[in-house]
């Protein structure tokens, strides 16, 4: 998958996540995988950086690297400077710097996505385990696998 099409997967995962959810959106974690894209909510995202990561981490490890998922995506809402809402996606891929891009909520849904840029290396830091997952992907195994479990995990 190009990052162009990357992109876009993501931009209209975060769109349908907006339709199905409202607002606030839930961070969710997008997986384009052969078989279809998953989205998967994380119900209860936390607050903090260290624990975010903890959590994604775990991700990566119960849902990514079973699947051999060499790219994702991170959905979230959150506020501009002036307190106006935006809904974020940050997509990565294996060898891919991870690229972040945002449109502004408005009642009757988003706008114009802005052009994605490159994630600063320090912004997001909580990300990290979903880049690392991703650039551990093996070319030579296959993508996905319909028999991919659930998130959060039983008991999790």
């Amino acid at each position: 998958m190009r990052p162009e099409e990357l992109e876009a997967v993501c931009q209209e995962a975060a769109r349908g996540l907006l339709e199905r959810e409202g607002r606030p959106v839930p961070a969710a974690v997008v997986l384009p995988l052969p078989e279809a894209t998953r989205v998967v909510t994380l119900p209860g995202f936390p607050e903090d950086d260290a624990t975010r990561a903890h959590a994604l981490a775990d991700f990566a490890t119960d849902l990514m690297r079973p699947a051999n998922a060499p790219a994702y995506g991170f959905v979230a809402e959150a506020e501009q400077a002036d307190g106006l809402p935006l809904l974020v996606v940050v997509y990565g891929a294996r060898g891919l710097t991870p690229r972040i891009t945002a449109a502004a909520l408005h009642e009757h849904g988003p706008g114009e996505w802005t052009p994605a840029e490159d994630l600063h290396p320090d912004a997001l830091p909580f990300l990290r385990g979903l880049q690392a997952a991703a650039d551990a992907a093996d070319p030579s195994r296959p993508v996905g696998g319909s028999a991919l479990p659930g998130w959060p995990p039983p008991g999790g």
